[in-house]
């Protein structure tokens, strides 16, 4: 359902529109980032490029690709995408063109993923100490974008770091993590079950077992 009012939005937006109100391509990306919150890999890797041809939304398609290539294990491809997108980034005709209704800009929400997808793909290499540095960089710009709802940034950084953290054994790292991501957060599904996953690594069972039933419940 998530998913499908994610298209339904995002159709509704006719493509001359962003002339006058270019910081509707935030609501064009939205299609794009479900599916990649969701996981579904296939669906992203058989999207065309974005109808809307602006900058800030090859951008996030080049960082969705990216990521759901790094998820299926072509590393090579995901490479690819992450420098195309470095690119787009390096590109000054970025900054044109507003892309939300806050006061950040296509740059400060863009830079994050490139950050995130080079440290999901350094991951999947067992670079973790590369991998972390990167995703700690996401999780301070993620923290720089002026508030609104919902979020300019789609998925909380740290969720990804908390992940790549136990990939690493370093539990109480991630630990910690989750729960500052719950703090900014609360009830947060993805957390919860981050936060039990590391406390049961730590051996922190009675603990786990109350965030596991948070989580149940969220």
């Amino acid at each position: 359902l998530t998913i499908l009012a994610a298209e339904k939005l995002a159709a509704a937006i006719p493509h001359h529109v962003l002339k006058d109100f270019p910081m509707l391509q935030g609501f064009l990306a939205i299609p794009e980032l479900a599916l990649a919150r969701f996981g579904r890999w296939e669906q992203i890797l058989k999207r065309p490029a974005p109808a809307h041809d602006t900058l800030f939304l090859k951008g996030i398609h080049h960082y969705v690709r990216g990521t759901a290539l790094a998820a299926t294990g072509r590393l090579e491809e995901a490479t690819t995408e992450l420098e195309a997108l470095k690119n787009i980034l390096a590109d000054k005709a970025l900054d044109e063109m507003p892309a939300s209704f806050s006061n950040n800009t296509p740059r400060a929400i863009l830079s994050i993923a490139p950050e995130v997808l080079a440290g999901e793909l350094l991951a999947r290499q067992s670079k973790f100490s590369e991998a972390i540095t990167h995703l700690e960089t996401a999780t301070r710009l993620e923290d720089a974008l002026v508030y609104i709802e919902p979020p300019d940034w789609y998925l909380p950084t740290r969720q990804v770091l908390g992940a790549v953290l136990l990939q690493a054994g370093r539990a109480p790292e991630a630990e910690a993590v989750y729960w500052e991501d719950l703090r900014r957060y609360p009830h947060n599904g993805w957390s919860l079950f981050g936060l039990a996953q590391s406390l049961r690594k730590e051996g922190k069972n009675e603990d786990a077992g109350l965030a596991e039933q948070r989580f149940q419940k969220a």
